[in-house]
């Protein structure tokens, strides 16, 4: 359907939107987010970011405030391609902590590409809830 609207064929669509999209994101100078998961643990959360092709040299995890952020940048190497389907740029990413979460003894390590950060809980007792008054008004 779509070859018998546009007469260059679905590739050449796909390809000139992709780049297209390549181009405005270069321009904008945007940042990219790397897919992450949050695993809860009893004595501990686990953080687990994906960040393909960056090594610890150009990776920085550190913590804001309540926020663990992670922030890295995968440079593009000047050769001639013929494609070029990889993305480059800028990553950053703020993550809010649980409010169990300790700020002391966090622990990050690299592996095949996913950074894992390990962030111990602290014992609390559950907080009860906090009924508030409702005035007419």
């Amino acid at each position: 359907m779509l070859e018998k609207l546009w007469p260059f064929g679905r590739n050449r669509v796909r390809k000139a939107f992709e780049e297209a999209l390549e181009k405005a994101f270069k321009e904008t100078g945007e940042l990219l987010e790397p897919l992450s998961e949050l695993q809860e643990h009893e004595d501990h959360y686990l953080l687990r970011v994906e960040v393909p092709g960056l090594g610890p040299e150009n990776l920085e995890v550190r913590l804001e405030g309540d926020q663990l952020v992670v922030e890295g940048e995968k440079r593009e190497e000047k050769r001639t391609k013929h494609l070029s389907e990889i993305v480059y740029g800028r990553i950053y990413r703020a993550y809010l902590l649980p409010k169990d979460a300790k700020k002391e003894g966090l622990e990050a390590k690299l592996h095949k590409g996913v950074l894992e950060v390990r962030i111990p809980r602290e014992k609390r007792p559950p907080e009860p809830p906090v009924r508030i008054p409702v005035q007419e008004g």
